[in-house]
């Protein structure tokens, strides 16, 4: 048995894409109302929980949304190239390190309880248009 949470954001911002044709639309600046997705999982909860949404909200508002919120995402560091799987990648990596960095210092609360449950970050999806997703699946371990 595993469960599945998953917890939806939304941003605005613009970008450019420097590496495609001079044909391709998306070489010049432009805008996107983007949706992420953070999905986790675990086999054993913690007060009947995955992860607590709020937990998953601190970290994914101070460090991810709040950066990439109505800005061009080209100047972000690591981000000069922001294409869907790019910019999936970096909100990875980010929360990642960050969610560590909040749940499993040892003076933390959580720390106890966190460092024998098995918790992944399974996916990360990034939703440009209505009708263009990027989906990267990591299995990382939290």
């Amino acid at each position: 048995m595993n469960y599945v949470i998953r917890k939806i954001y939304k941003f605005e911002a613009g970008h450019f894409l420097p590496l495609v044709a001079d044909s391709n639309k998306c070489k010049k600046m432009h805008g996107h109302s983007y949706g992420l997705i953070f999905e986790l999982s675990s086999p054993t909860l913690i007060d009947g929980m995955v992860c607590d949404f709020a937990n998953i909200s601190l970290v994914v508002k101070s460090v991810i949304t709040n950066v990439l919120d109505h800005k061009v995402l080209n100047d972000i560091t690591g981000l000069e190239n922001p294409t869907a799987e790019n910019l999936a990648l970096w909100c990875a990596d980010v929360f990642c390190h960050e969610f560590r960095m909040n749940f499993y210092r040892p003076n933390h609360p959580y720390h106890k309880e966190r460092k024998d449950q098995f918790l992944k970050l399974n996916a990360v999806e990034v939703q440009e248009t209505p009708t263009s997703f990027c989906r990267l699946e990591l299995d990382r371990h939290l």
